[in-house]
């Protein structure tokens, strides 16, 4: 980070910075530390430069704006301040006590954040945070790859043509009122070891959709990244987060999967070279979910 946007963080703190820690995880290619102040508070600062990388830059606007206006009761860390500086922006906000929910994921873990999902379900998203419309990424995946044969591997040959027909009119259903985290995995929660709750962090996608959303993102995410007792375990938790939700909850993690299939097979993100084989990897392990989710869905 800059030395004069550090400055500028500890401008917006009311207190010199003493001590810092880096955080390493998460997916933007910036610096994140949590700060020890002169005044004995600790804060949490993530900043990104729009030269590094403008997709990046751009969510933490967002957040931002959705921190600013966040309501009480929702599992999220406060903003104290967005600094700019140049072509930099910086998110100070509280310390999180605790530890990332994984990867790989526990069945604490999975219990805590479905209870964080399931909170910010509870409420009505406040005015300015979009609708979910505006915030999700093209889930048309796998209709897609149905026009590009080629490039798919064998079981992606049999069951394309009813993944796709299972995930249309995405657009439609993912609609809503309520508050929506939209990029929920195991480095976007913080897990308290005192009490046993999850915090939710990256709020940069947040929007106004269908309560179920969160949860589906969950069921997919203990697959996509791993559970500690392994992959059945995984698949079976997954179905069970998934489990009394409408069969779209079920479709959209299907659609999630094409989203990632599909992106993997586009050009790099300027400083994220790893990013096109996380998703391939990502859409190759939840197959075995798919599978079930087909049959239970009837598609």
């Amino acid at each position: 980070m800059p030395t004069v946007l550090a400055h500028a963080v500890e401008t917006c703190l009311g207190s010199p910075i003493v001590d810092f820690r880096d955080v390493h995880g998460g997916m933007t290619p910036g610096p994140a530390a949590t700060l020890s102040l002169d005044n004995g508070a600790s804060a949490f600062v993530k900043a990104m430069s729009k030269g590094i990388n403008a997709r990046s830059y751009e969510l933490y606007q967002q957040e931002a704006a959705v921190l600013a206006v966040m309501r009480t009761g929702v599992p999220a860390a406060r903003l104290w301040g967005i600094v700019e500086v140049d072509d930099w922006v910086a998110l100070v906000m509280d310390r999180v006590p605790g530890t990332a929910a994984g990867p790989p994921w526990t069945n604490g873990a999975v219990a805590a954040v479905a209870s964080a999902c399931a909170a910010t379900a509870e409420v009505i998203a406040p005015a300015g945070v979009p609708p979910v419309l505006g915030r999700l990424p093209d889930l048309d995946g796998w209709t897609k790859l149905a026009a590009e044969p080629d490039d798919l591997t064998g079981w992606e040959i049999r069951h394309v043509d009813r993944l796709a027909a299972a995930t249309s009119g995405w657009r439609t259903w993912t609609a809503g009122r309520l508050l929506t985290h939209q990029d929920i995995r195991a480095d976007n929660a913080i897990i308290d070891p005192a009490s046993g709750t999850a915090v939710l962090v990256d709020w940069g996608c947040a929007a106004a959709g269908a309560p179920w959303l969160d949860r589906a993102l969950l069921a997919a995410d203990v697959v996509a990244a791993g559970h500690a007792e392994g992959p059945e375990v995984a698949r079976r938790q997954a179905l069970e987060l998934l489990l009394g939700e409408p069969s779209e909850a079920s479709r959209f993690v299907i659609a999630q999967a094409g989203m990632w299939r599909r992106n993997s097979t586009l050009p790099a993100h300027p400083g994220m070279p790893t990013h096109r084989a996380w998703q391939r990897a990502r859409a190759d392990v939840l197959q075995p979910l798919i599978e079930d989710l087909l049959a239970v869905i009837g598609s």
